[in-house]
């Protein structure tokens, strides 16, 4: 697997964003499990600055998973 960017926002104990991974960390995967749209958010590196630019324009599915992963870690604090 080529390096990939998880571009969610930081969740304590699953992923920190902007983050640059050489594979999805376990404890993302297993935040996955109840929230699988969290692997959305695990980008290759070439798909960077259009996931950022979507997340800045606030439109598009990654704003869309960007969303859904706000509630997420609110719910989980």
């Amino acid at each position: 697997m080529s390096k990939i960017a998880y571009v969610g926002p930081t969740i304590i104990g699953v992923a920190t964003r902007n983050t640059i991974y050489s594979s999805i960390p376990d404890s993302l995967t297993e935040a996955a499990e109840n929230a699988p749209y969290l692997l959305s958010l695990c980008v290759p590196i070439s798909s960077l600055p259009a996931a950022m630019k979507q997340i800045a324009d606030q439109k598009g599915y990654i704003y869309t998973f960007y969303r859904k992963a706000l509630a997420y870690k609110a719910s989980s604090e």
